[in-house]
């Protein structure tokens, strides 16, 4: 009886595990999908500003602060094994990564009211402003 009680808890150990595996990868790659996402909105933004339409910004921007909101479920315990360029600082100082990530999606919904706002000024210097809260996590939680 007690070897069936061990094979039944081992194998329920090892689904776990997998499971485990299966969630980080699933993780890693929502986080991707995300990046890319907001990457690419940032590169409509930069081209619509260039072509002075400020009004079209807005859903760009809020495209990265809805993913923004998000980043910080994206980065679960075990998350950091696999195809990702996270750097293990992510899991040791996980106040500050949120707290970036924060300041990220605060820059990008403030990105959008300032294109609603009409003043493309305000908003270049909004979006520099959205450069600087992704370089500021780039720089010490993405490995290039």
């Amino acid at each position: 009886m007690l070897t069936r009680v061990t094979l039944a808890a081992t194998a329920a150990l090892l689904l776990v595990g997998i499971g485990g595996t299966a969630m980080a990868q699933d993780s890693i790659k929502a986080r991707k999908d995300g990046f890319q996402t907001s990457k690419n909105a940032m590169a409509e933004i930069k081209d619509l500003l260039g072509s002075d339409k400020v009004a079209q910004v807005g859903p760009a921007a809020q495209r990265m602060s809805a993913f923004a909101a998000q980043i910080p479920t994206l980065f679960p315990a075990g998350s950091d094994k696999g195809d990702t360029k996270a750097k293990a600082d992510i899991w040791a100082n996980n106040a500050d990564f949120t707290a970036k990530a924060q300041a990220y999606e605060a820059a990008a919904k403030g990105l959008e009211a300032a294109a609603a706002s009409g003043d493309k000024a305000a908003t270049a210097k909004q979006f520099a402003a959205v450069g600087g809260a992704c370089k500021a996590c780039h720089e010490r939680y993405r490995a290039d």
